[in-house]
């Protein structure tokens, strides 16, 4: 930025004495090649974030219990460069959270597999980390080839009673995740990439977007607010900041939502658990820098990439910062706030 203003002032006094003193331009465009060459070897400014999500370390995905306040405060999410939230049954929320090079000694607390996480760990190439499964989820990890560490197995995993002296209370180490995924054989690099980013933050032309409500019921009610000082959605639960076990409150840089249909499962084992029918298309927002955005998802099997488009057909591209993609129910839907903007 200085030298910007250095070269503006540079080349405005050179025009300036060139002009009163009736110079050549052929030395005005000496002195405005010399010029431009300086502002060429100006580093170019890219955030931390880009970078790191522009290596090729392989993701690690994990599922992070939020069945009831039990479960919270949880560790870990603070962390993650992009998080998941869908539902599970009895009308709660669990996460999928998503870590690349990061080195925590302790996430959690860590739960169980469902079925449709796993379309979600395929599109990220990533080492799926969690404990116990539906019966759904034990067969397609099977037969989808799902690299994954179970707490069921694996003694990486203890329980912490500080929060929590039921179930709530299961925890791991990426740190370790990582050097048993090493000893289990499993790929550590990949050369997906979920998302496009710009290298520095960009406001974007839209709607005002200034919060989001996410009702999952009427027991577990989700809220983002816009913060203008930190260019941050802060991130509430039933009216409180959702907090972490760090005691920082948990924000989003970028957030993707949309709603899809949730429907009992009906496989004969837990009847209460759910399908999520992720595969066609359909229309969300998204919001980031107080801005609302109209895209639309298209997803054309379990299997493949969800790809997220803008109104003009053009792929969306994230500002540098974490992620969290909301999957809201048809039931229950969603709103944006896009504050005055909205008459």
């Amino acid at each position: 930025m200085k030298k910007e203003i250095i070269s503006v002032l540079i080349l405005l006094s050179v025009f300036s004495a060139f002009t009163g003193c009736g110079k050549k331009t052929e030395e005005v465009a000496e002195v405005k090649e010399k010029i431009e060459k300086v502002e060429e070897e100006k580093p170019e400014e890219i955030s931390e974030f880009y970078k790191l999500m522009q290596t090729d370390s392989r993701p690690i995905a994990v599922m992070i219990d939020n069945d009831e306040a039990k479960a919270r405060p949880q560790l870990g999410l603070e962390s993650a460069y992009l998080v998941y939230e869908m539902t599970v049954e009895g009308g709660a929320t669990r996460f999928m959270a998503l870590f690349k090079e990061a080195e925590l000694e302790k996430i959690g607390p860590v739960r169980s597999s469902r079925h449709y996480f796993l379309d979600y760990v395929i599109e990220n190439d990533a080492i799926y980390v969690h404990a116990g499964w539906s019966n759904q989820a034990a067969q397609e990890i099977s037969s989808r080839k799902i690299n994954n560490i179970n707490g069921l197995y694996e003694n990486i995993f203890w329980r912490d009673y500080t929060y929590d002296k039921t179930w709530h209370n299961l925890y791991t180490g990426l740190d370790k995740a990582k050097e048993l995924a090493e000893k289990k054989g499993y790929r550590l690099k990949s050369d997906e990439k979920t998302f496009k980013y710009y290298k520095t933050d960009i406001v974007p032309e839209g709607k005002d977007g200034r919060a989001l409500d996410i009702p999952y019921t009427n027991f577990y009610k989700v809220r983002f607010e816009y913060d203008e000082n930190e260019h941050m959605y802060r991130r509430f639960v039933n009216g409180a900041p959702h907090m972490s076990q760090t005691g920082e409150g948990l924000s989003a840089k970028n957030i993707i939502v949309y709603a899809l249909e949730d429907v009992p499962l009906n496989d004969g084992i837990y009847a209460p658990r759910r399908d999520i029918l992720n595969v066609g298309s359909g229309e969300g927002w998204y919001l980031t820098e107080g801005k609302a955005l109209p895209i639309k998802w298209t997803k054309k099997d379990r299997s493949a990439k969800t790809e997220y488009t803008l109104e003009n057909g053009k792929e969306l591209i994230l500002n540098p910062g974490n992620t969290y993609i909301q999957i809201a129910t048809k039931l229950t839907g969603y709103k944006v706030d896009f504050g005055e903007s909205e008459q």
